[in-house]
């Protein structure tokens, strides 16, 4: 059984589960009906034939299978009907992800944010969020992260990362205790196959920034010393309620800037081989003093650069922080 199949078959499993305790006492209606196109997935999964149209016997498209392991037709098999009604479905769903986002360029006690965020179809896995504090003095809390898959499911999950992460930061909360807290909640909520990477950075009047990294790819920091990775790493979210994390602090000094990206830009690969970080660094290390929206198409046109044609397979989210005092 490939991934794919048993990331699959545990999810119609568990989403079997949980719908046989609602449809146990009724005997029709959509309940019964999509129970019943749980188990003909199963069923699939069973004789090998999941993932494949039954109309034209070729393989579905990945994006489909993610967004609806039920789904029993590819997608030029669909009806008009059904294609129209896939699109419009795809629209919307674009059209709340990209109100979610914050202000493409930010300056705050010191600090400049900006972000570059392309994704890969309509609707992305990555999640970007700055938190403005409400009172004068407070932190300025940056959130980078990159759910499992791609698609509308991951696109579902991403938004889940958002409001949890409005609802628990505070400034009385460290970066630490705040993916904690969100690790437990993250899990208890999505399927067990089910996980994200992200980093947590909060900002200070005093130049400190602090960082927490879950499983993610780390930073890179652009300072007189050169470009290198912020150090530090901790569990993807989602994976274990019980997993601790830790938070690092950095003093930055005007004109320093830290640069936080999905791996959608370091494992873009052209002929097997991977753009990297070594690539990465020293795309920053070229850029790191132009102005931020600048800084992060250079290092995006950088790595189109490398690619030399070829698509890009993943999102790409790009975030710089410079302190500008």
């Amino acid at each position: 059984m490939t991934p794919a199949e048993e990331v699959a078959r545990e999810r119609l499993t568990d989403r079997r589960e949980r719908l046989a305790e609602l449809a146990e006492e009724q005997t029709e209606g959509d309940l019964v009906e999509l129970l019943r196109r749980v188990d003909q997935a199963i069923g699939r999964l069973d004789t090998g034939a999941w993932g494949l149209c039954t109309v034209c016997h070729v393989a579905i498209e990945p994006d489909l299978l993610e967004t609806d392991p039920t789904v029993s037709v590819c997608f030029e098999c669909l009806s008009s009907d059904e294609r129209h009604a896939l699109e419009r479905d795809l629209e919307s769903a674009a059209r709340v992800q990209r109100a979610l986002l914050p202000a493409r360029r930010l300056t705050h006690d010191g600090w400049e944010v900006a972000w570059l965020w392309e994704p890969k179809g309509a609707v992305s896995g990555d999640h970007v969020d700055l938190l403005v504090p409400e009172r004068p003095g407070d932190p300025l809390h940056l959130i980078l992260g990159d759910v499992a898959g791609k698609g509308v499911a991951a696109s579902l999950l991403q938004t889940h990362l958002h409001a949890l992460f409005r609802a628990l930061t505070t400034p009385e909360v460290g970066l630490a205790e705040l993916l904690e807290r969100t690790n437990r909640l993250f899990g208890g909520a999505t399927a067990s196959a089910s996980y994200a990477t992200l980093v947590a950075a909060r900002l200070t009047d005093d130049g400190a920034l602090k960082v927490a990294n879950a499983g993610h790819p780390r930073p890179l920091l652009a300072d007189r010393r050169g470009v290198r990775p912020v150090e530090g790493s901790g569990l993807p979210l989602g994976l274990f309620p019980g997993a601790t994390y830790t938070g690092h602090r950095l003093e930055l000094d005007p004109g320093d800037v830290v640069l936080l990206y999905t791996d959608g830009w370091t494992e873009a690969a052209k002929d097997g081989e991977e753009y990297g970080v070594g690539r990465a660094a020293a795309a920053l290390r070229q850029a790191a003093r132009l102005p931020l929206g600048e800084l992060l198409a250079f290092c995006r046109d950088d790595m189109e650069h490398f690619l030399d044609g070829d698509a890009r397979p993943d999102d790409l989210t790009l975030v710089a922080v410079r302190r500008a005092v």
